[in-house]
């Protein structure tokens, strides 16, 4: 039951800190943008030059969106980790009569494959559905969101967990493994909340189909 009870608040430890990591991750891009802008600007109108100097810097404050921070918390803490605490807990017993009788890799590959094919693609699922509504998003919103950013974030769950799924997999005691896999949920919340809210660009790539107002939107719109 402590083990439990610690694993659901680090959970939503990591999440909150994961969200706010994102959110200066986002203001700084936005920061260098602002100044690249800015530079140009003086460039080419001179006169401009001491009105830009004497505008106050916006851009080097930043306001933390707290609501924001307690959305990806209370996922974590309501939806990720009860549903993670059964998953390890089945995919354990899955992967044990998938490989009766087999070697250890046939065990981590079986436990790899029902990961890969069930875990991420129903956990992002449930992220942008879940995190989208609780922020205001519409179902047409969240749908939107799944056409064009779900794939493209499926590669970097794959990029990100395989290897250490691997590792997981073949060497820490199922008990343990969620615990071990929290560790790396903080990589995963940055990554996800940074998507969540600003999707994902695709250099030469335009996502034209029609958003929930009837507009064609680009890509990362």
């Amino acid at each position: 039951m402590a083990t439990s009870a610690i694993l659901w608040f680090s959970g939503d430890v990591l999440a909150a800190i994961g969200d706010v990591l994102a959110q200066i991750l986002e203001h700084s891009y936005e920061y260098d943008d602002d100044s690249v802008g800015k530079k140009k600007t003086v460039v080419a109108d001179a006169n401009q030059q001491q009105k830009e100097d004497t505008t106050p810097n916006n851009a080097m404050t930043m306001q933390i969106d707290w609501k924001r921070v307690r959305i990806q918390a209370y996922y974590a803490a309501l939806i990720w980790a009860p549903f993670g605490h059964y998953w390890y807990e089945w995919l354990d017993r899955a992967a044990h009569k998938l490989a009766s009788g087999g070697s250890i890799r046939r065990f981590v590959g079986s436990k790899l494959i029902l990961e890969m094919a069930l875990l991420h693609p129903i956990g992002l699922l449930a992220f942008f559905a879940c995190v989208g509504l609780m922020g205001g998003d519409t179902p047409c919103d969240v749908m939107h969101q799944l056409r064009k950013d779900f794939f493209p974030s499926l590669i970097l769950e794959y990029v990100l967990w395989l290897p250490f799924d691997m590792a997981n997999f073949a060497f820490i005691p199922v008990k343990h493994q969620l615990l071990v896999v929290n560790s790396v949920c903080l990589l995963e919340s940055i990554m996800l909340s940074y998507i969540k809210a600003n999707g994902i660009s695709i250099p030469g790539h335009e996502d034209t189909r029609e958003d929930c107002n009837g507009k064609k939107k680009k890509k990362n719109e």
